[in-house]
């Protein structure tokens, strides 16, 4: 059995990629807030194992708990591969950091950051002693290596999922039954992320013209092909330890 943890599934390119990874053989374990009933009903349709965990990965001190339930899932015994996608994620607070409330800030970086910290941590930890292939994808974006005017909260949390990226890759190379991590870019996908981004005011985000530009020129990906690439790339052996890699790469 091959097991596919993934976060943010309830839309999106989270959404996609477990539609994509719905193939007899597999076992899905999904987490958002609520509930994607859509996909659980095509897994099931289809006879493909689905676990749904509807949580909230901003309440940050019941994600270590989360993670253990989500390992107690997984048979040892009759596993074959398995991989954890950290793709959850907000884009709020937006606008000149002056401007950001300090709560919105704390949500932000629990979910963009320290829900996937804990949930590596405690993946690598129960999955240690496991002689199959094993792979972490953390979603990154081009705002991890650009700064933008407004996104202080959103590149900073995507620099961290990068650099985290890179040093569990350091503690993972000479590890007796390694990991392996990498960071994937999935470029500017037709998302309600960016349904977001164009409504936002120029003096909050200064580059809201060039996403309203992209969507207006049909510049912008499909979700469905986004997470056909984001399943095959999983365990791709083209993908080294510790890469930082774009869409464009894969």
């Amino acid at each position: 059995m091959n097991y596919f943890i993934i976060t943010g599934t309830s839309r999106g390119i989270g959404e996609a990629t477990a539609r994509a990874l719905i193939q007899k053989g597999n076992y899905l374990i999904c987490i958002s807030r609520k509930e994607n009933h859509d996909l659980t009903q095509q897994a099931r349709d289809q006879g493909v194992d689905i676990e749904y965990f509807s949580k909230d990965l901003s309440r940050i001190e019941e994600v270590e708990q989360l993670a253990g339930d989500i390992m107690l899932l997984i048979d040892r015994n009759n596993a074959e591969r398995i991989a954890l996608v950290n793709n959850a994620g907000l884009l709020e607070p937006i606008g000149p950091i002056h401007k950001l409330d300090t709560g919105k800030l704390l949500d932000h970086m629990d979910v963009n950051l320290l829900a996937p910290m804990i949930l590596t941590s405690v993946f690598i930890r129960e999955t240690q002693n496991l002689a199959i292939p094993k792979s972490i994808m953390n979603i990154s974006s081009g705002a991890a290596q650009n700064p933008y005017y407004g996104w202080s909260a959103y590149c900073t949390g995507k620099a961290g999922i990068d650099m985290l990226t890179r040093t569990v890759a350091e503690e993972q190379k000479n590890a007796e039954n390694p990991v392996k991590i990498f960071s994937f870019a999935p470029g500017i996908v037709a998302t309600a992320m960016q349904d977001l981004i164009r409504t936002q005011k120029r003096e909050d985000f200064a580059m809201v013209d060039k996403f309203i530009d992209l969507k207006k020129n049909h510049k912008l990906s499909d979700p469905a092909q986004v997470g056909e690439v984001i399943a095959d790339t999983l365990f791709d052996p083209k993908v080294k330890q510790g890469d930082i890699i774009d869409i464009r790469d894969a």
